[in-house]
């Protein structure tokens, strides 16, 4: 699977697996972000994801895409 940073990618793998709320999800985007890393290189780490996901994990994956390309309420916005 494509990597960033480690650290943070198995922070938000376990995040999206557990099915942890949106606001904690967007913390750890919020670190990607902090780090240098762009919108387009966390959303193709998400892309990679969805690989292995089942139903309702791509779904969480695609929801949190959204709030990765600007696609959500302005409170959850990132980039």
């Amino acid at each position: 699977m494509k990597t960033l940073d480690k650290p943070l990618d198995d922070e938000l793998s376990g995040a999206l697996r557990r099915g942890d709320d949106l606001l904690s999800i967007r913390e750890i985007l919020l670190k990607y972000r902090d780090k240098g890393f762009s919108a387009i290189s966390v959303n193709e780490l998400l892309g990679a994801m969805r690989g292995d996901a089942d139903e309702e994990l791509e779904d969480r994956i695609l929801e949190v895409m959204d709030i990765v390309t600007g696609f959500c309420a302005p409170a959850l916005e990132v980039w």
